[in-house]
């Protein structure tokens, strides 16, 4: 029998509190269930490896800045590899399905654009959290978020003229 680490219980509560959202801010900036549920399991699995290290109070600005780096380099390995069409072993939960409209213009965004606009609209941090999470000035986090937002706001606009 083994004995689990006098932390793990902290661990595991953390991770039940935020797998969801962690998988719908990695759908936002991924585009794919399967890509988000791969990119949370990895951030998780690094999580579990040094939670000892990781301070309570900067636990959270840590495990989005896991997360958001999953996602960049998931990102960057699809650009590389052929899309393999594949059905998924679980379903989906749709009440927590954005709208396909807004997650195929969300697409469209460069991935630091998707990053900024999950983590201050879906996830609700205030720029302070994001820039921190980032490691970027909040003048730069308030910028990309402008400039995001006005793409996607020319994008959604257009989709709308195209449906009329």
């Amino acid at each position: 029998m083994t004995r689990r680490p006098v932390w793990e219980g902290d661990y595991c509560a953390y991770f039940e509190a935020r797998q969801r959202p962690f998988m719908r801010t990695a759908y936002a900036i991924l585009g794919s269930w399967a890509a988000a549920e791969d990119v949370v399991q990895t951030t998780f699995t690094g999580l579990y490896v040094h939670w000892p290290r990781i301070h309570g109070e900067t636990r959270d600005a840590y495990a989005r800045r896991a997360l958001v780096n999953a996602c960049y380099t998931a990102a960057r390995r699809a650009a590389r590899e052929p899309v393999v069409s594949e059905v998924p072993d679980r379903g989906v939960d749709v009440r927590d399905e954005p709208d396909p409209e807004l997650m195929a213009s969300l697409q469209q965004l460069s991935a630091k654009h998707r990053v900024v606009i999950a983590l201050r609209f879906l996830d609700d941090l205030p720029v302070a959290e994001v820039a921190r999470v980032l490691g970027l000035p909040e003048g730069t986090v308030k910028s990309q978020t402008a400039r995001a937002l006005s793409q996607l706001e020319t994008l959604l606009t257009s989709s709308e003229g195209a449906r009329a």
